[in-house]
């Protein structure tokens, strides 16, 4: 039986209208990529009345002005054009002619 992959997509929608789209391998399924984590967290509400706007304020503050992403390749990009993103996970099984063809 082929060996699946499971692979995390994140799709960023920048201000400028540009989309990119980055994978990630994933070794477990039910868990989410460290880098992914990290732009979530960088985009959570707070538990306070602070908005989101103040949250990329605050990493900016810390000399985290962009925030990179090292899939099959390596991305950076700057926080304060990101207006969306998302998350979508995928399982890719290998047809029996690709595994026949690695053999």
């Amino acid at each position: 039986m082929p060996e699946k992959i499971f692979i995390q997509r994140l799709a960023l929608y920048l201000k400028s209208g540009t989309n990119l789209v980055i994978d990630f391998k994933v070794d477990d399924p039910g868990s989410t990529c460290q880098q992914i984590e990290a732009l979530k967290k960088l985009f959570e509400k707070p538990q306070s009345e602070g908005t989101s706007e103040e949250n990329k304020e605050k990493a900016l503050e810390s000399d985290k002005e962009f925030i990179e992403f090292k899939g099959q390749r390596e991305v950076h990009v700057r926080i304060e054009e990101i207006a969306a993103f998302e998350v979508l996970s995928l399982v890719l099984t290998p047809t029996q002619k690709e595994t026949a063809k690695a053999e």
